[in-house]
């Protein structure tokens, strides 16, 4: 049975309103299920609510962290519950390093294209687009 995208709960957490506006759009037109959280607090309360399929995760958050997210979701739910993928500005190989040791599925550095975020999506929950 082939996934289909609309078949998917994606929560994405970004404080930057023009990449979640963008994101956003482009996540919608793509025939996805997108919630957004502008910090790490509304992050946590929606995944209380509704565990995502996939968690798009911003690191550099107000409030409360991304990493201080991912610790959460680790700590409440296991580290295979949802899948994540960090969206970030930190270019550098330690985040990478140290995002890989904690579970996270894909490291996207920003910017990145519409394209590579829909791809890295459908490469993480399988979809044959």
């Amino acid at each position: 049975m082939r996934a289909e995208r609309g078949a998917f709960n994606i929560l994405m957490v970004e404080d930057t309103i023009e990449y979640a506006t963008l994101n956003l759009m482009v996540l919608k037109r793509a025939g996805f299920r997108v919630q957004h959280a502008p910090d790490g607090e509304a992050a946590i309360r929606l995944i209380d609510a509704a565990l995502p399929d996939v968690l798009l995760l911003d690191l550099n958050l107000p409030r409360v962290s991304g990493w201080d997210v991912l610790e959460y979701v680790y700590k409440h739910y296991g580290e295979n519950a949802v899948p994540v993928i960090v969206m970030t500005a930190f270019s550098d190989n330690v985040n990478r390093l140290i995002s890989k040791l904690q579970g996270v599925s894909r490291y996207l550095t920003k910017p990145f294209t519409p394209q590579d975020l829909v791809r890295t999506l459908d490469e993480v929950l399988g979809i044959q687009a």
